[in-house]
């Protein structure tokens, strides 16, 4: 009984955690955030070009974007091309999260019957 508690709760964690991590419009979202975040300190501190942990991890997320944004980012990794690129990426995010957003209806409880 107890063992199949525990295997209950780990499962349903793990579903949890997959629901948060999952590439979700607002997900993506914030994800282009943080990198635009690390794109500036690279513009601030003076760095010509993005470092290699950065690099892979914008790479990673224009690849599961629909558009060919990993195309127009190329191998160009300097600072003002890659901010550009996230730019118009963030861009096409938020469209499609207001939309992803509309779409889940919930049930609509009438009120007064007709």
């Amino acid at each position: 009984m107890i063992e199949r508690t525990v295997l209950e709760i780990a499962q349903l964690r793990f579903w949890a955690w997959q629901r948060r991590t999952a590439p979700t419009p607002r997900n993506q979202l914030r994800e282009t955030d943080r990198l635009l975040g690390a794109v500036e300190e690279c513009r601030l501190r003076e760095i010509k070009l993005i470092p290699t942990h950065i690099w892979r991890r914008i790479v990673h997320l224009l690849g599961q974007l629909d558009g060919a944004y990993t195309e127009k980012l190329g191998i160009d990794r300097s600072v003002e091309r890659t901010a550009e690129v996230l730019f118009l990426a963030q861009e096409d995010l938020m469209v499609a999260a207001r939309s992803h957003r509309r779409a889940r209806g919930g049930n609509v409880i009438p009120l007064f019957r007709s």
